[in-house]
Formats: C-alpha cells, structure tokens, sequence
C-alpha cells in the first residue's frame, strides 16, 4: 500500500511539473510574441527609436526565457531563433525594411511552435 501511494504521490509531482512548465513557457511565448508583433509594427512605420528599444525588450526577453527552455526544448529550436533574430538585426541595421519584416515573421513561427511541440495532444504523441 505505501508503494501504491508512493507511486501516486510522484505521478501528481510529475504531471504538476509537466502542467506548469507548458504554461511557463506559453506564457513567456506570449509575450515574445506580443513584443515581436509590436517591433513589426514599428518597422512599418520607420520608427527608428522605438526600433531599438523593442529590440532590446525581445532580447532581454528571450535570455530570460531561454535560461528556462534550454532545460525543456530542443536546442535545435532556439538555435533557429536566435540566428533569425541576429539576422533581422542586421537586417534593420542596413535598412532591409523587407527583409527586417521575414526575419520577423521567422522569428513569430519559431516561437509559435514551440508551446505547440510540448503540448500534450495525439498529435505529438503519434
């Protein structure tokens, strides 16, 4: 009996830490997302001050959620990011306002699907 509720109480333990660690990272995927909407914003209005600042809020942004998906993602997924957000940095450095744009919108798909890939659903698990 002590082993049955042993084995109970570390499934509980187990599929808390699973349930909250999906709604940290969507939640940190959000407002990455909500930063990145708004950075494309301001890209198509050439504001060139407020460019800077939202790209200095999405990297402080992505170190302080990357310190938490490096333990839960695959790396291959925040590689990918980071090289687009290099990528349209140098972009909007060189006025590429069209290029700036795609980088962007790799980054929102990145970043999109990854909440998706943890997501406890037939689709990840088959």
């Amino acid at each position: 009996m002590k082993v049955f509720v042993g084995v109970i109480i570390l499934f509980l333990l187990f599929s808390g830490l699973g349930w909250y660690s999906e709604v940290l990272i969507s939640k940190q995927a959000g407002e990455i997302l909500t930063e990145l909407e708004n950075l494309a914003s301001y890209v198509k209005k050439s504001k060139s001050l407020e460019i800077e600042k939202q790209l200095n809020i999405i990297n402080k942004l992505w170190l302080k959620s990357r310190k938490v998906w490096v333990l839960l993602i695959d790396h291959q997924d925040l590689d990918e990011f980071e090289i687009y957000l290099a990528r349209t940095k140098s972009y909007l450095e060189n006025k590429a306002i069209v290029l700036a744009l795609g980088g962007i919108a790799e980054m929102k798909q990145t970043i999109n699907r990854i909440p998706d890939q943890l997501r406890l659903n037939l689709e990840n698990i088959f």
